[in-house]
């Protein structure tokens, strides 16, 4: 293995491919409301997504009582004690950031309440187990779509918005919910070793296959339907969207997933093209 893969698999294996993803998804808000959010802020988040998807992993690995399948889990299981100490310098790092930098301020209340709801609904699944499992990949959509958008949201509030931007996050979190169940039909195998749930949990694999097709059917068809209704400024966001969402249907069903998930997370920078309009 070469340097570079080497690097690229590190970067999967942190969900650091995740976190520039969720900061690509904060500049996409942030230009589809035209508002200005400070720098330090995509930090934050960064930094905040990549602790939920730690601690999601770390729990998941704790909650394996063998060596994991996954290659993922078994990197969270082997250097748990290590990405713990790592994750509680990072949460206090950017608690310290945002109490310390005025111009984040507006951001404390909205962002406090965002992220206790969010360890405490991963607290309740991680008690209830695989019976509960199901809601897994809608709860990380919701969570992931509210969570890029908030501060663009707060940084307009309480101003009026525009319709375009609830109908636009409803068309993010479609996507969202598409690759998340993509991931839990890749996982499948990997997680029923390790006794670990999903949408599986609910639908065959054959069921699931079933289910993406019908969700990034139904995506399309509302993406292409908001490029009509909607003034010209929004195409370009929408546009990324249906490109994203039609990249994971023809991914998903080319023949063989080589590499597919890190392909998956790579489209996830689409956005940062806005930076060139």
């Amino acid at each position: 293995m070469n340097l570079m893969a080497s690097i690229w698999r590190l970067i999967n294996l942190l969900s650091l491919d995740v976190v520039f993803g969720a900061m690509a998804g904060m500049l996409f808000f942030v230009d589809l409301l035209d508002v200005q959010v400070p720098g330090t802020l995509y930090i934050v988040l960064g930094m905040a997504v990549w602790c939920i998807y730690t601690l999601d992993h770390l729990l998941d690995g704790r909650k394996i009582t063998h060596w994991a399948s996954s290659e993922r889990h078994r990197f969270h299981q082997k250097y748990a004690k290590p990405l713990s100490v790592l994750l509680v310098l990072v949460i206090l790092l950017g608690l310290g950031i945002v109490m310390n930098v005025e111009r984040l301020h507006f951001m404390l209340l909205p962002g406090a309440i965002l992220g206790t709801i969010v360890v405490l609904w991963m607290g309740i699944l991680y008690v209830l187990g695989k019976k509960a499992s199901w809601l897994k990949e809608v709860s990380t959509a919701i969570f992931y779509v509210t969570g890029i958008s908030l501060a663009p949201f707060f940084s307009l509030f309480p101003n009026t918005f525009p319709k375009a931007f609830f109908f636009i996050a409803i068309g993010y979190f479609l996507l969202a919910a598409i690759n998340l169940y993509i991931l839990s039909y890749l996982d499948a195998q990997h997680d029923d070793k390790d006794d670990l749930g999903s949408a599986l949990a609910l639908v065959s694999k054959k069921g699931l296959k079933k289910l993406i097709l019908l969700v990034s059917t139904g995506s399309v068809i509302y993406l292409f339907s908001l490029l009509i209704i909607f003034p010209s400024y929004y195409r370009i966001h929408v546009s990324i969207l249906l490109i994203m969402v039609i990249f994971h249907v023809l991914e998903f069903y080319r023949s063989g997933n080589h590499r597919l998930r890190e392909k998956l997370e790579l489209s996830f920078l689409l956005p940062l093209i806005l930076l060139i309009f």
